[in-house]
C-alpha cells in the first residue's frame, strides 16, 4: 500500500495492491489518512476510537464511507469476526490473507479450527505434515506412531529432538510449541489389530498415511477400516529419487489403496516378483523407513503436497487434485506427473462380502 503526493490538479492517489487484486483511488487528503487513519486499522480498535482520534481531519461520515468503500473491496473487514488470537493472527498473517483473496467472505480458518487430522506415521514425511497442520491452523492434529526416533529421522525431520525418544510424543511437543493455539495428541499404542487402528483415527475428519512402505501390512488395515467408516485419507511414499502423493481415497467413490497397488504391481517391469515383494513385505511388517533411499527435500516436498491437499478436503477452497490420482515427482529432473488411478473390478477390498452373505 502506498499513495502518491498530489498531481496538477491536487488529486492524490491511493494504491492497494496483492497477489491478486489491484486497487487505486482517487481523491483529497490521502497522505492524512495514510498516516493516521491505516496504522488504526489493526483490529484493536473500534471505529468510534478511530473517530475520535481523527476528528481534527475527517469528519464521520467522510470517514465511515472511506472505510464502507475499503469494507466492499475486501480490504477492510470486521475484527470482531476473527476467532483467533491478535498474536496468533499476525503469525499467520500470510495464509489468512490469502484465504481472503481466494474465497473473500468464507470462513476458511474456521474450518480448520473445527477439523481434526490423524497423522499415521511420523517418519519420512509424516511429522512435517503434522508441523505444517498445526502451523496452519488445524483445531486437533493426532499424532500415531508407536516407534522411537531413529537417527534418520532427525535427518528427515531436522526438528525432532534427539534419538531414542518415542516420535508420537517428541513430535507432539514440537507441535505444541509452534501453535499452542492447536489440540495435539500423540498416541503411542501399538496398532496390531483393525480395531486398533479405528480407535486411534475415530472422529477425525481426514486421516494422512505417512509409513514407509514396508509397513504395507498396516496400510492395508487403515485401507479396510476407512472403506468400512467411510473415512477420507490419502498416503505418500518416499522411494529413492522419486516422490509418490496420493491417491486420495473417497470411500465408496473411485478406486482403494489395495487397487492402487494392484494397479502398481501390473505395471511393473515383472509383475511377478513385484508381487511376491508385496507379499514379502505384508508379512514382515517392518519399518525400513531408517535406510530406504531419500533426500530430506524430498521428505519437504511430500509432506508440503500432502498438506496442500488436505487444506482444500477440508475447507472446499478449492477443488482436491488427488482423488483416486498419484502425483510423482521425480528429483532428479523435477519431471512432475499425475496419473489416474482406476478401481479395480474385482478388488477384493472394495467389494468385499458383507457379513451374513
Amino acid at each position: 500500500m502506498w499513495f502518491d503526493p498530489p498531481d496538477e490538479a491536487g488529486d492524490e492517489a491511493l494504491h492497494f495492491v496483492s497477489e491478486r487484486q489491484s486497487l487505486k483511488l482517487k481523491g483529497r487528503a490521502f497522505r492524512e489518512f495514510h498516516q493516521r487513519v491505516i496504522p488504526m486499522l489493526d483490529g484493536k480498535h473500534s471505529i468510534e476510537e478511530i473517530e475520535t482520534a481523527t476528528a481534527d481531519i475527517f469528519p464521520a461520515d467522510e470517514l465511515r464511507d472511506a472505510l464502507g468503500l475499503l469494507a466492499d473491496q475486501g480490504i477492510v473487514v470486521d475484527a470482531s469476526q476473527q476467532t483467533l488470537s491478535a498474536e496468533v493472527a499476525e503469525r499467520m498473517a500470510p495464509q489468512l490473507n490469502l484465504f481472503h483473496d481466494l474465497a473473500p467472505g468464507l470462513p476458511i480458518q474456521k474450518s480448520l479450527e473445527k477439523a481434526t487430522v490423524a497423522v499415521l506415521g511420523l517418519s519420512g514425511a509424516g511429522a512435517s505434515v503434522a508441523l505444517g497442520l498445526a502451523a496452519a491452523g488445524v483445531g486437533t492434529v493426532r499424532c500415531i506412531d508407536s516407534l522411537t526416533i531413529a537417527p534418520a529421522d532427525v535427518y528427515l525431520s531436522p526438528f525432532v529432538p534427539e534419538v531414542g525418544g518415542g516420535r508420537a510424543e517428541s513430535v507432539s511437543a514440537v507441535l505444541k510449541r509452534a501453535a499452542p493455539q492447536v489440540n495435539v495428541v500423540a498416541e503411542n499404542r501399538n496398532l496390531d489389530s483393525e480395531d486398533d487402528l479405528r480407535a486411534v483415527i475415530d472422529g477425525a475428519d481426514l486421516v494422512v498415511c505417512c509409513l514407509d512402505p514396508s509397513q504395507s501390512n498396516l496400510i492395508y488395515k487403515l485401507n479396510r477400516v476407512c472403506l468400512a467408516t467411510g473415512m477420507r485419507w490419502i498416503s505418500c511414499s518416499l522411494g529413492g529419487a522419486e516422490i509418490v502423493v496420493g491417491p486420495a481415497i473417497h470411500p465408496g467413490h473411485g478406486p482403494c489403496y489395495l487397487c492402487y497397488r494392484m494397479r502398481s504391481v501390473a505395471c511393473a517391469g515383472n509383475p511377478e516378483d513385484a508381487y511376491a515383494y508385496e507379499r514379502f513385505l505384508d508379512r514382515r511388517k517392518h519399518d525400513d523407513s531408517a535406510r530406504r533411499e531419500n533426500l530430506v527435500f524430498g521428505a519437504g516436498l511430500a509432506a508440503n503436497f500432502v498438506g496442500v491437499e488436505i487444506i482444500k478436503e477440508l475447507t472446499g477452497l478449492a477443488e482436491p487434485s488427488l482423488v483416486g490420482r498419484i502425483l510423482t515427482i521425480r528429483l532428479t529432473d523435477l519431471t512432475i506427473e499425475k496419473h489416474l488411478v482406476l478401481q479395480k473390478p474385482w478388488c477384493p477390498a472394495c467389494f468385499a462380502p458383507q457379513k451374513g452373505t
